[in-house]
């Protein structure tokens, strides 16, 4: 760690020498009532190339000068597009114009549905709407289906909770924030994914590896970032709804308000209910819980505020679900429920340097309380988290735009009161810490983040967390990127492995009297990356090519080892704990509107148990994975997602009676997935789907179904899907354009 510090300090110091020129300046419109007024991600770029960027919210841009080209364009949808001729490194204020007439559209670039950043040094893919729309996407665990970066599966047979892995490792790995601030983690981190519905979500940032220490110290696997809708630019309402054979029934709707020039409000609800049992597999358990969930977001958004602009919002959440076996014909059944209540509120705030656009200064804040009660069978877990974020951030530059900062200070402060029938986790964490980032932008060639974050934990002491991301352009369209950092977390050993309460396993943890709550070490790991893109084109039709591999090495890790199959033991890592990850991903526009993605990926996941490395259960070596998208002129979509993934170890249960053993490794699985949609006048769109259209289930998911009071019980070593083929419907409406 030392040398990679002294690393840091020798790129920032070494490359403080080097600059560059660069062109800055504003992006303005001027209204009907002859009032100017910032336009927000306008493009800019150099004619007939492909270095570009945008504007902030504040209008404001900046951009690298090339030598190819003194031709700067400005464009906006809706408005027309001006070229500026640049001799001087000037700061320009540029008036764009709104369209009066469109006789004939002709469309030069189409925007892909996931797109890589060209220009950012850590490698951020960016996942629209449309995207989000080629599938179901009821949640955001369920807005990664068509992505091959992120793998989607369910963590038992009896909750029908799904979760995420990243490189190989579990979704608590990966640090997820909603508008850059943290927000499913703790107690939240397996269900929170359900709370933010997919017809809330504007976009999604998701970056592989190490991110920015400006984001905290937590992340190990990558970065998952959710934009919702903006009250200033959303539809004034939006209508969704959605059912499916399982029975789950949801709508949402959305709703903005303009007050004035200055305010805006918007206002997000959602709701679904599964109110009828549903048990297709044949067993005395039913495949999802029944129940419901209320969901309510508002916020309102102040902008143009002399320079100064800001958020403040509050959500509120209700769940409550009940599962297990059928009460039919049974005299005492096993049952599962839990009760969930989420409330939060949070702001934000920022102010612009008039004179120095480059130069502006951030605070944010959240607080949190979380409730939750649940039983499994005679098992009783409740558990409490009340949580408090704070940061505030300065950014600028030095001398010029070839070198920016940013630094800043956070807190966060976490309690817990956890109850595992008679067991007792409490803890009180409270961490200060303070942060600088340095970017490098030498012309188009190179640029490099270099960040360092020192924190104060109350149990854990003093740590710091050094980051680096590295950017190359070989040639134009061919980008190498290179990455690498510490992340730190404390394990939430229950709530992150709430699946293993449907079981009859006895929980046995090695915990250290000297440290609250679980009593063990915090987990501690290494992420280095390596990626490459390549843009090109086939038949004059767009494509790329992106490789990557990322070696992820723990310090320490909360080791779950459920290798005896009558209990589950939790200990500190001894031994060597590590994951890898290769994937090729080929993106290309066969024809117009015809979409392919193609990918495989390969993971080596392994972690040492009671002395004996092994591979991590439940995650396939191999994936493969094909997406098919197309769309007509008359706004119909056609998309199709098949995926292969092979053989999943199983966790040993040699140990048990012959008729409850399982082999130790799953079969491979083929599973398909298929919509189609038709849109009617940009204002209502209907689809259907289904998932799993081979109808793949794992055969007797649960053992020993038909005692679950007794030893061999186990609903938790899930491998495949446990509902087989699912039908939805669905419409979307959102009002007219003004």
């Amino acid at each position: 760690m030392k040398n990679l510090i002294v690393f840091l300090g020798l790129l920032i110091l070494g490359n403080s020498l080097l600059s560059q020129e660069s062109i800055s300046g504003m992006v303005i419109q001027e209204s009907k009532e002859a009032k100017f007024t910032p336009v927000v991600f306008a493009n800019v770029y150099w004619l007939g190339t492909q270095k570009g960027t945008s504007t902030d919210t504040s209008g404001y841009f900046e951009i690298p000068a090339i030598k190819s080209t003194n031709k700067l364009v400005f464009s906006y949808v809706g408005y027309k597009s001006d070229t500026v001729v640049v001799d001087q490194p000037d700061k320009l204020t540029i008036v764009l114009k709104q369209e009066q007439q469109l006789d004939g559209v002709e469309v030069i670039y189409r925007q892909k549905s996931t797109e890589i950043s060209y220009m950012n040094a850590i490698k951020t893919e960016n996942i629209g709407q449309d995207e989000l729309y080629k599938a179901a996407c009821c949640n955001l665990s369920e807005s990664f289906e068509t992505n091959p970066s992120v793998d989607v599966a369910y963590t038992d047979a009896v909750t029908g909770t799904k979760q995420i892995q990243m490189l190989g490792l579990d979704g608590k790995y990966t640090q997820i924030t909603r508008e850059a601030i943290p927000d499913v983690r703790g107690l939240s981190t397996v269900q929170g994914l359900t709370y933010i519905p997919g017809v809330w979500i504007e976009g999604i940032q998701l970056n592989k590896g190490a991110g920015s220490v400006a984001s905290g110290f937590e992340s190990v696997t990558g970065q998952i970032n959710v934009e919702l809708h903006k009250p200033e630019s959303m539809d004034r309402w939006f209508v969704n709804g959605y059912a499916n054979q399982g029975g789950r029934t949801e709508l949402n709707v959305n709703v903005s308000q303009k007050i004035n020039d200055k305010v805006s409000t918007g206002l997000l609800l959602h709701g679904n209910v599964r109110p009828f049992e549903v048990n297709g597999n044949g067993d005395s358990f039913l495949d999802f819980p029944v129940g419901q969930t209320f969901n309510l977001l508002n916020r309102w958004k102040f902008t143009n505020l002399k320079g100064w602009e800001g958020q403040v919002g509050a959500q509120a959440i209700n769940e409550e679900r009940t599962g297990g076996q059928s009460d039919n014909e049974l005299t005492n059944p096993y049952k599962l429920g839990w009760n969930t209540e989420q409330y939060s509120a949070w702001g934000k705030m920022g102010y612009v340097f008039p004179n120095a656009k480059y130069r502006s200064v951030g605070f944010q804040a959240k607080a949190l309380y979380h409730n939750n009660e649940n039983y499994f069978g005679n098992t009783i877990y409740n558990a409490a988290q009340q949580s408090l974020y704070a940061k505030a951030i300065y950014q600028s530059i030095i001398g010029t735009s070839t070198h920016k900062y940013r630094a800043g200070i956070s807190f966060q402060y976490d309690k817990y009161d956890e109850l595992l029938d008679t067991n007792a986790f409490n803890r009180e964490e409270i961490v200060p810490g303070a942060f600088f980032e340095y970017t490098l932008t030498y012309f188009e060639k190179f640029s490099a983040v270099a960040g360092l974050r020192a924190d104060y934990h109350n149990y854990y002491g003093f740590f710091v967390t050094p980051r680096l991301h590295l950017r190359y352009e070989i040639r134009e369209g061919s980008v190498l990127r290179a990455s690498g950092g510490r992340g730190q977390r404390t394990a939430n050993v229950i709530a992150e492995n709430i699946s293993l309460l449907a079981t009859s396993r006895t929980w046995n943890i090695a915990r250290n009297s000297s440290i609250q709550g679980f009593g063990l070490q915090p987990e501690i790991a290494w992420n280095f990356g390596l990626n490459f893109t390549q843009d090109f084109r086939i038949n004059y039709k767009p494509a790329t090519l992106s490789i990557d591999a990322y070696q992820t090495e723990f310090e320490n890790q909360t080791v779950i080892d459920m290798e005896d199959p009558r209990q589950v033991r939790v200990y500190n890592l001894v031994g060597r704990s590590y994951a890898t990850s290769t994937q090729a991903q080929f993106d290309y526009e066969i024809v117009r509107r015809f979409d392919v993605r193609l990918a495989y990926r390969w993971y080596d996941v392994m972690t040492e148990y009671s002395g004996t490395l092994l591979t991590k259960p439940f995650v396939s070596r191999h994936r493969a994975f094909i997406n098919l998208a197309y769309e007509t002129k008359n706004d119909w979509k056609f998309d199709y997602t098949l995926q292969w993934q092979g053989a999943k170890r199983i966790p040993s249960t040699k140990s048990n009676p012959v008729e409850y053993q399982l082999a130790s490794e799953s079969p491979a699985l083929w599973l398909m997935n298929a919509q189609v949609s038709k849109g009617f006048k940009d204002r209502f769109d209907v689809y259907v789907g289904m998932e799993n259209i081979g109808n793949v289930r794992q055969a007797n998911p649960i053992l020993s179904d038909q005692n679950p009071f007794g030893t061999y019980f186990d609903g938790s070593l899930i491998w495949g899907p446990v509902f087989g083929r699912m039908t939805y419907v669905g419409f979307r409406l959102k009002s007219k354009k003004v």
